[in-house]
């Protein structure tokens, strides 16, 4: 098997203070070109994608509907966040759709993540050499399931 998967196309990521990060495009709805372009931490530690309050707003998707769940092991223990599953994210020419994503209600909270909510709908190679990620779609992806422990990264709850 091809690791590179050098056919199907790579990203081009960012270092920065340890982390590296990727542009994806971001949709609420209408024609998927005027996407919003989002520069996310690639976290494969991280089960679910987080994006800002800031670029929620930026984006529309302060107006779906939310749940409101309770994140343990980011930025802390016991923070507030609205789960909302949003429209789509573009990455390269592939758009998932329906993606769940968390916007912690603290503003200060900025860091945003792309996590295992999204990644797992491609087989992928981080290469961190050449500060790549090649991707091909993934035949057999296993979507979010809210029933699904998140892991030790997130654990969500309803708050009491």
């Amino acid at each position: 098997m091809n690791v590179f998967f050098p056919d199907n196309g790579f990203v081009l990521l960012r270092r920065e203070e340890g982390h590296l990060y990727m542009f994806v495009r971001a949709f609420y709805k209408g024609n998927e070109d005027q996407g919003r372009r989002l520069n996310l931490i690639l976290d494969t530690g991280a089960y679910i994608t987080v994006i800002s309050r800031r670029t929620a707003i930026y984006c529309g998707f302060d107006k779906l509907p939310s749940k409101v769940v309770t994140i343990n092991g980011f930025g802390g223990n016991g923070e507030t966040a609205d789960a909302v599953r949003i429209p789509g994210l573009r990455i390269l020419d592939k758009l998932i759709t329906d993606v769940p994503v968390l916007i912690p209600h603290r503003k200060d909270l900025t860091q945003e993540v792309l996590g295992l909510n999204v990644l797992e709908y491609f087989n992928y190679y981080i290469d961190t050499e050449n500060s790549r990620l090649y991707m091909k779609l993934n035949q057999n992806p296993m979507p979010y399931d809210e029933m699904v422990a998140c892991g030790e990264i997130y654990t969500m709850e309803e708050p009491k």
